[in-house]
């Protein structure tokens, strides 16, 4: 199992990290998607390999602004 960060820019509201992690929750392959607005962050846990791209436009298609972190947030 894989684990990423996303980085998430725009997220005010528990509704908003709710429309996130539905949206990420509905990617094949993932099996754990939570959302922090105070934070600004997404944790993916996904088995296979998902794509950064990936996990970034599905954010981003939600209306918000997405990066996967590297490094040490990976």
């Amino acid at each position: 199992m894989a684990k990423k960060t996303l980085k998430i820019e725009g997220m005010m509201c528990d509704n908003c990290t709710s429309k996130v992690e539905a949206a990420l929750s509905k990617i094949p392959g993932v099996t754990s998607a939570v959302a922090n607005y105070k934070k600004g962050t997404a944790v993916v846990e996904f088995t296979g390999d998902i794509p950064d791209e990936t996990l970034a436009m599905t954010v981003i298609d939600c209306g918000f602004k997405a990066k996967v972190k590297h490094g040490l947030f990976r």
